[in-house]
C-alpha cells in the first residue's frame, strides 16, 4: 500500500484504492474524492506545483508561531 498526498487538499490517499487519477505533464496524481480530481484537472499547474514543493519539503506554507521579540 503506497500512500500519496492529494494534491488540492492534502489529504493521504492510498494510491492503489484511488479511483480518481490524473496525469499532468508524465506525473500521476491521485485524489480522495471525484471533486478535487475536477478542481486539479480546472488549474493542474497550480496544484501540480504545490504538491512538487510538498513532495520535496520545500512547501509547509505557514507563518511560524512564537520566537519572537520581546
Amino acid at each position: 500500500m503506497a500512500m500519496q498526498t492529494d494534491p488540492v487538499c492534502g489529504m493521504q490517499v492510498d494510491d492503489q484504492k484511488a479511483t480518481a487519477k490524473s496525469q499532468f505533464q508524465g506525473k500521476n496524481f491521485v485524489f480522495c474524492s471525484d471533486e478535487c480530481k475536477r478542481k486539479f484537472d480546472q488549474q493542474p499547474q497550480q496544484y501540480a506545483s504545490k504538491a512538487g514543493r510538498a513532495q520535496t519539503g520545500g512547501g509547509g506554507g505557514g507563518q511560524s508561531t512564537g520566537g519572537g521579540k520581546r
